[in-house]
């Protein structure tokens, strides 16, 4: 199954689904690890896991992965700090590690927060430390100046801010394409499945039918008609894909303001994917 969502993670429909089915077969896939994550997605020796491929984070290339796993060959990071000691800033720079922030690959370090918070401070420990060992002042793995002295630390600050599950979580769907950690509709799986079909089967095949579909509202585009109606074109999630459902002025004016981003809904309608000539197309929506 690796092997598959490395090929397809390009495609987050595809992964979506990919990750339903690993859930179905006792799977669990997870967020990206900078001591267990490779260049792709891999499984984790001897546990029913897949852990996230680091390049498959977005501003992470290739060759911050190999720099990455070239570090961890040495073995495996003990901390933040011996990541920045062993690291070189110029392989993996400040993006590539706001990245791996974001999406988890250091949370056996610290939190999230916290590791944001001290980022700068991160980077020019890594900086300064690593330029004084190209010039020979400092011994990356021994003391400065010949040994004397004791190696420069890292000490990470409390951050004063602390970042919601849910802003975590949209991180991860930023940066991923899907949310790994957990999922903003974790707790109507029983409900979807009992109620609902789920929207990657939501497909010109079906085209004319009366079904039912759940998910999360992630967009909103209302329109003024030239009768001067309101309606809308709302972007629906589920842990499948993602569908459109057209709201009318009739059904717009009864809703209204309940219509917004993050609102999880139940919608009942007819799938339509012909255009207004009446011909086939390759889309569906309700």
């Amino acid at each position: 199954m690796a092997a598959v969502m490395t090929s397809d993670q390009d495609d987050i429909d595809r992964l979506a689904i990919e990750m339903t089915e690993c859930k179905h077969m006792g799977m669990t896939v997870l967020n990206p690890d900078v001591n267990e994550s490779f260049v792709e997605f891999a499984v984790v020796p001897n546990e029913k896991k897949i852990r996230f491929g680091m390049a498959a984070v977005k501003g992470v290339g290739v060759a911050a992965v190999e720099e990455i796993l070239r570090a961890r060959d040495e073995g495996k990071f003990t901390s933040i700090e011996d990541f920045a000691k062993r690291v070189s800033t110029s392989r993996v720079n400040k993006k590539a590690y706001e990245a791996l922030i974001k999406t988890g690959a250091f949370d056996g370090f610290g939190t999230r927060s916290d590791l944001l918070f001290n980022l700068e401070d991160i980077l020019s420990f890594a900086s300064k430390l690593q330029k004084e060992a190209l010039s020979g002042q400092t011994d990356l793995f021994g003391d400065l100046g010949g040994g004397s002295g004791l190696m420069p630390s890292i000490e990470l600050k409390t951050a004063p801010v602390r970042y919601t599950e849910k802003e975590q979580l949209m991180w991860e769907r930023e940066l991923l394409g899907l949310y790994i950690s957990a999922h903003p509709l974790d707790n109507f799986d029983a409900f979807f499945e009992e109620q609902t079909i789920p929207l990657h089967s939501v497909t010109p095949k079906i085209d004319g039918q009366l079904v039912t579909i759940g998910g999360l509202v992630t967009t909103l585009r209302s329109i003024v008609t030239k009768s001067g109606s309101k309606m809308a074109f709302v972007g629906l999630e589920d842990k499948t894909g993602d569908g459109e459902v057209i709201v009318f002025p009739k059904l717009y004016e009864q809703l209204g303001d309940n219509l917004r981003a993050d609102v999880v809904l139940k919608v009942t309608g007819k799938i339509s994917a012909r255009d207004r000539e009446g011909n086939m197309g390759d889309e569906a929506k309700m």
